[in-house]
């Protein structure tokens, strides 16, 4: 029977959560799921929930591509009509 979680990742989560003595990490992880929850509920299929997660996590360890996207994010369209 396939498993759908990894029970390694599990346990290296546990101890992670058990680690932090501010409680922010079970904070982020509540945080988490419920916007997984509510993006289930929304429409969204756990294929894009996954690369919407992941997305944010590599924005998280790379302050260039967050700086690009913001640009990208913030910048005003082109309304020249061009013929």
């Amino acid at each position: 029977m396939n498993k759908i979680f990894d029970e390694d990742a599990i346990e290296e989560m546990m101890k992670k959560l058990k680690a932090d003595t501010t409680g922010k990490k079970a904070a982020i992880m509540q945080q988490i799921m419920n916007i997984c929850e509510r993006a289930g509920k929304e429409g969204f299929n756990l294929k894009e929930i996954s690369m919407i997660g992941t997305a944010g996590y590599y924005l998280s360890q790379s302050p260039e591509l967050r700086h690009f996207f913001e640009q990208l994010l913030n910048h005003d369209p082109d309304e020249t009509t061009y013929h």
